[in-house]
């Protein structure tokens, strides 16, 4: 995969974002050793087993259907609070602890980052390797945008965070009224789409936000720049590929991608990104072309 002169500039001059996505706490590890955090679609799964036969059926059927924001809000009807508590044991309880992954995010040494991702793997880990001076705000929160506007890197959760689990956003209802009642955070990150590159790693271009959020830019921005999305090889087809980027405004790259090797080759290519960011910002450095 060669990320291309474009990335390494702006990532180097820190006019890029990192949204990362599920994908990247995936590669995870509970204190037990064993235990990685689920997938959507296997947590879901896993809650529907908990309904009974009528409702455990009707919600697979929805899972299988890809309707995962439907199948989401059914199980949470159905369990109450005892939804609540299966989020905070999947995601809290087993103490999952950073890879090399989230320590090679953090080497680009970018003021923004972006993740839905409600679990605290990489809150945890950049607040000790910051020494506790990175922001770490919730769409939730007025002040993201005077965050933002600081020199100190700041960490937004956009679809909420694990210890806040009455704002976490699950299902269509939540984003719904998340769009509602909190536009300005949502028109903050269309200001930050039009004004920095995004990159994003380890996400689905089947999630309902971010489709919304690209094809908004998309169609509203007619001639604005195209933001990047990682995603292993073989994923789709060339011509799905161009469908996605010409709807939603992207360029895909791809990392190789096997069986056998999973996903070990893109952090093969973030090493590189990582050096040549950093060879970039010393040329930047003796030129003071900033």
């Amino acid at each position: 995969m060669i990320w291309g002169e474009k990335i390494i500039d702006d990532i180097a001059r820190r006019k890029a974002v990192i949204f990362f996505g599920a994908g990247v706490s995936m590669n995870s590890l509970g204190r037990d050793g064993v235990t990685r955090p689920k997938s959507w679609v296997q947590f879901l799964n896993v809650a529907a087993n908990r309904l009974q036969p009528k409702d455990k059926t009707i919600t697979k059927q929805l899972i299988k259907q890809n309707d995962l924001l439907t199948a989401c809000e059914v199980i949470r009807r159905v369990l109450g609070d005892e939804f609540i508590e299966l989020v905070k044991d999947e995601f809290q309880t087993p103490g999952y602890g950073h890879t090399r992954i989230h320590e090679l995010l953090w080497l680009l040494d970018l003021r923004i980052n972006i993740t839905p991702n409600f679990d605290n793997i990489y809150d945890s880990y950049v607040s000790a390797a910051s020494q506790g001076t990175i922001n770490i705000k919730n769409y939730t929160q007025d002040d993201i945008a005077d965050s933002i506007r600081r020199n100190a890197p700041v960490l937004i959760k956009s679809h909420g965070t694990v210890t806040e689990p009455n704002n976490l956003i699950f299902t269509r209802v939540d984003y719904a009224k998340a769009r509602n009642s909190h536009r300005d955070f949502y028109e903050l990150l269309d200001s930050l789409l039009r004004t920095h590159t995004f990159i994003f790693i380890g996400c689905g271009l089947d999630d309902p936000d971010i489709r919304l959020l690209l094809e908004d830019y998309c169609f509203r921005h007619k001639y604005a720049q195209k933001h990047y999305f990682v995603l292993p090889s073989k994923r789709y087809s060339t011509l799905v590929k161009q469908v996605y980027e010409d709807s939603l405004k992207l360029k895909i790259l791809e990392y190789k991608y096997s069986d056998t090797t999973q996903h070990s080759n893109l952090l093969e290519e973030l090493e590189h990104l990582v050096t040549s960011v950093n060879q970039k910002r010393i040329e930047i450095s003796l030129t003071q072309q900033w």
